[in-house]
């Protein structure tokens, strides 16, 4: 009893909460198998739609118009500016806004208990977005609105082909837009340990806005739907592991208490 006071009085001096996940939940070990599984199977999947591209053609053909040689919906303000503009910026002002909390926690006891969530999800969005943001901005890979089946300059080829890596219009995988959604699925890494509630909801919350995102990138032309699924693997895939790293540092910080 007199310990556990005596860590509570320090715990301003601690690092940011990692005694909250100290209790590992009895199917932890079938946690990370089934996401390793899902995440290589999804992997091999989203390869051969890349590569194979007629889905992808397919869907981003219901959104052309032949006769004008354009995707009318490029420039709707609706879509280009509310869809886009707007949902970005809010996404990425609720990231921002979570970071002063994160490190108010220190001070303020009342976020005391929302320490560890606050900083997993900052910390987990935060690398899941540059992450998505680096590939695509260093990728080869062009829009739709920019290869030549859609009247642009750029040619199509398949994932991983590098034989096509000399398009000059580029930087279009996988889809940025999305992924500024997908990020929120963090909050279900971020409290699925403590919070199960809140976890879910920001797992459904992440999927959604995600999903929403990448679908108003789809009808403007600026990506193929394979861009938005790689963007949500990615994300899953980095938080996945910065939660596997968490977890680890978290065990290694009570075996040190002990």
């Amino acid at each position: 009893m007199y310990r556990d006071h005596a860590m509570r009085a320090h715990a301003g001096f601690t690092l940011p909460a990692l005694s909250d996940d100290t209790s590992v939940p009895h199917d932890e070990h079938r946690f990370i198998l089934w996401n390793i599984a899902i995440l290589l199977i999804s992997a091999l999947l989203l390869t051969m739609l890349s590569r194979d591209g007629k889905i992808d053609f397919a869907l981003a053909d219901l959104f052309f118009d032949h006769k004008g040689d354009e995707f009318p919906l490029r420039d709707l303000p609706i879509l280009a500016t509310y869809g886009h503009t707007w949902l970005k910026n809010l996404t990425t002002l609720f990231w921002l806004a979570c970071m002063p909390l994160a490190i108010a926690s220190f001070w303020y006891r009342p976020l005391y208990q929302w320490r560890s969530i606050l900083f997993k999800f900052v910390i987990f969005a935060g690398c899941a977005a540059y992450v998505v943001q680096s590939l695509k901005s260093g990728s080869p890979h062009a829009c739709p609105w920019d290869v030549t089946q859609f009247g642009g300059q750029a040619h199509w080829f398949p994932l991983f082909d590098m034989t096509g890596a000399t398009s000059t219009d580029g930087r279009c995988w996988p889809g940025g837009h999305a992924s500024g959604g997908f990020a929120l699925v963090a909050i279900y890494f971020a409290a699925r340990t403590t919070r199960p509630t809140l976890a879910l909801s920001g797992l459904l919350l992440g999927l959604y806005l995600g999903c929403l995102m990448g679908l108003i990138q789809m009808m403007r032309g600026a990506h193929f739907l394979s861009h938005n699924l790689w963007s949500l693997w990615i994300v899953w895939a980095v938080c996945f592991a910065l939660d596997r790293v968490w977890s680890a540092i978290a065990q290694h910080v009570l075996g040190r208490h002990k």
